[in-house]
């Protein structure tokens, strides 16, 4: 590659400049952080010899060379690299699309004028590398289009999302010249990889109560607030004093990370003054976006000097603060009957319609019809045997009729009755909540990676990326919308026990291989999960069931195809990551951000008896212009529209063929009467 080194006088004259940012811009922590613009990675050089990757953008304008021996035939290759600085020194999570890439490569030669060459550019973290391709402009007519561009790419990391500190950070760009020209890569803010990034810390700042060891555990006061990080696989340990008491909780908050990162959460070993273990306590645990709250509680321990540890695990880490508190019975939720909260109908957290100007729907009346129509063709049948001189009656009239009865009243039902059914490759309403139980089961156990677990946790429905959710359900009314449609009420939805449902696929989950009163770690993350999920499902479904007009019928047949898309939720436990392939990502994001809970917490409290509690806060009013209309929600309808009216008018074209048909003979009969007297013609 050609280079040319700036000046001494030009590397003087950027000197002070370049001193003078390091003292008024901020001291970076780390490249890639959490924050507005936390992942943008800006393309900065000094020289052609000194460029990297920075949080802002730094040293030249742009950065070129000439070009004086490519040809086609021995193109001229460029090769410049941006390594990452300063170095991660936080923990990060890595999205999985990259949000944009914009280059501002131009080159000039005296043949074609300014154009873009074709630029590949490599992506390096860590041991993930992603290569993208882009098209250049070798012979612009109108000027150039603009930098070369990428929106939404995604970025192939293997099931490893986290960054480390000290894992490294680079980007390549490769281009070929054929013509002898100069070349300009423009930067200071025209060039730059951005990244989304959701999650980062700093591990060793977050570790700011390091208590030591078994051996020297750190003393304090049980009731204060304790603050710090289990870091890997440390143990941290605190001697307290116990006065005498009836119930000892100990209430460990534990913030949000990345499941791949997070620690077990076991049961913390508490040392008694007499060195023996404490009994296993009864465990209340509750989870929301913000991470998970595990009160621990036992009863009647001994007084003195108790010694509280917790352990962690390799390659994990999480921040957490605990505080004690010691109590008498009576004091707070003791047993599954002390919780409060109201009764959750899940429907009608998404229900925008108004109830009073609802539309009873019930199944079609397409057996009567039916019923009737057949008795009708039966007694026509014979009037059909009859031979006639009249083509126009028969024809005009009689037949179109029958056919008009026939296409109504026989046709239409049995299509309407049919569409009623289950198709074999449907489920109903039972069968796709035991899907994603069962689907929640295996991505919830401990060895599933967590990338798996994401994928399967944050899905819509359990709808993976190209699925088609194909379901049956019924509808008791629909509600009128202010912009005209309507929006189907499923009732089975508010009858729905989410803890019946998650505690029954449970034990016929549980093998025996676990001994106690206590669930084990598989248990409590299905539990938790479970609820979580299934209530967020429970509301989307209810608002995509939105059409444009008002249904037949009280059966309606899902066939929606789902596609992925930007999830919702916290780094634990995403949601709504797949949307239907009809509704636009953006139109998703407004529907994602109207549905979702103002707060939503999952408890269950593990203990002699096992229970679970859902609290969520709901936004009352839902604008109905958000909602919107999904291909696939497909009302059962008859194949005809008023089919009653095509009966009435198919039993009347030929209702009035035989009148007509009658009064003609009647007439014949009468002239021949006239003709020949009454006894001497043959009827």
């Amino acid at each position: 590659m050609n280079t040319a080194e700036p000046t001494v006088l030009d590397m003087k004259g950027q000197m002070p400049l370049f001193l003078l940012f390091l003292l008024v811009a901020p001291i970076a922590s780390a490249s890639i952080d959490v924050g507005e613009d936390g992942g943008d990675l800006w393309l900065s050089c000094h020289s052609l010899e000194n460029c990297e990757l920075t949080e802002v953008p730094i040293g030249e304008e742009s950065i070129g060379d000439q070009v004086s021996t490519a040809t086609p035939f021995s193109p001229t290759q460029v090769i410049l690299e941006f390594p990452m600085y300063p170095a991660q020194n936080k923990v990060a999570l890595i999205p999985d699309v990259i949000r944009e890439i914009e280059i501002d490569l131009r080159y000039q030669d005296d043949i074609v004028g300014v154009s873009r060459p074709d630029l590949r550019l490599t992506l390096i973290i860590d041991d993930k590398i992603k290569v993208i391709d882009f098209e250049g402009d070798s012979n612009p007519t109108d000027g150039l289009d603009g930098p070369h561009r990428i929106e939404n790419e995604p970025l192939n990391l293997d099931g490893e999302r986290l960054l480390w500190p000290g894992e490294v950070v680079k980007v390549l760009l490769e281009f070929e010249l054929e013509r002898p020209g100069n070349w300009e890569l423009h930067l200071r803010g025209s060039s730059l990889v951005g990244l989304d990034i959701i999650w980062a810390e700093d591990m060793a700042e977050r570790d700011v109560d390091e208590p030591s060891t078994d051996a020297s555990p750190r003393s304090t006061e049980f009731e204060a607030n304790h603050y710090g990080a289990l870091v890997e696989d440390d143990r941290d340990c605190w001697s307290f004093e116990i006065d005498e008491h009836e119930i000892m909780r100990v209430i460990f908050d534990w913030e949000g990370v990345p499941e791949e990162i997070s620690q077990s959460h076991g049961q913390p070993d508490l040392i008694l003054p007499d060195r023996r273990m404490a009994p296993s306590p009864a465990v209340q645990t509750t989870q929301d976006d913000d991470g998970t709250r595990i009160i621990w509680q036992w009863r009647a321990l001994p007084t003195g000097t108790h010694t509280m540890c917790i352990g962690g695990r390799l390659d994990a880490f999480q921040p957490y603060n605990w505080a004690g508190m010691i109590a008498f019975e009576g004091i707070g939720p003791i047993t599954p009957d002390d919780f409060t909260g109201e009764a959750v109908h899940v429907s009608t957290l998404s229900v925008v319609g108004s109830e009073s100007n609802s539309e009873a729907l019930e199944a079609s009346s397409g057996v009567m019809i039916l019923i009737l129509s057949m008795a009708m063709l039966l007694g026509l049948f014979f009037e059909m045997r009859l031979d006639t001189t009249s083509s126009s009656i028969r024809y005009g009239l009689f037949i179109p009729g029958v056919l008009v009865l026939l296409a109504g009243g026989i046709i239409s039902p049995m299509w309407a009755m049919s569409g009623q059914t289950q198709d074999s490759d449907e489920m109903n309403l039972d069968e796709l909540l035991d899907n994603r139980l069962n689907q929640l089961w295996h991505a919830s156990h401990p060895s599933t990676p967590a990338s798996t677990r994401a994928l399967h946790v944050g899905t819509t429905m359990g709808m993976l990326d190209g699925e088609t959710l194909q379901l049956r359900i019924e509808v008791d009314y629909a509600l009128p919308l202010d912009d005209g449609r309507w929006q189907l009420h499923v009732p089975a939805i508010n009858e729905i026990e989410l803890d019946r449902l998650i505690f029954s696929k449970l034990a016929g989950k549980w093998d025996g291989s676990t001994s106690g009163t206590n669930l084990d770690e598989h248990s409590k993350s299905f539990i938790l999960t479970s609820g979580r999920s299934l209530m967020l499902d429970m509301i989307m479904l209810q608002a995509l069931l939105v059409v444009d007009e008002l249904p037949e019928s009280n059966v309606v047949h899902l066939d929606i195809e789902m596609v992925a898309t930007p999830a919702l939720g916290g780094v634990q436990n995403p949601a709504w990551a797949t949307r239907p392939a009809s509704i636009t990502e953006n139109q998703w994001r407004v529907m994602q951000d109207i549905l979702t809970p103002e707060k939503m917490a999952v408890t269950i409290l593990d203990d002699d008896i096992d229970a679970l509690h859902i609290l969520v806060e709901h936004e009352t009013f839902i604008p109905h212009s958000n909602l919107v209309t999904a291909e696939g929600v497909n009302p059962v309808a008859t194949l005809v529209p008023n089919q009653y009216l095509w009966v009435i008018c198919g039993l009347g074209l030929a209702v009035g063929a035989i009148i007509l048909e009658s009064k003609r003979r009647r007439r014949a009969k009468d002239l021949l009467t006239n003709w020949f007297g009454e006894n001497n013609w043959i009827d």
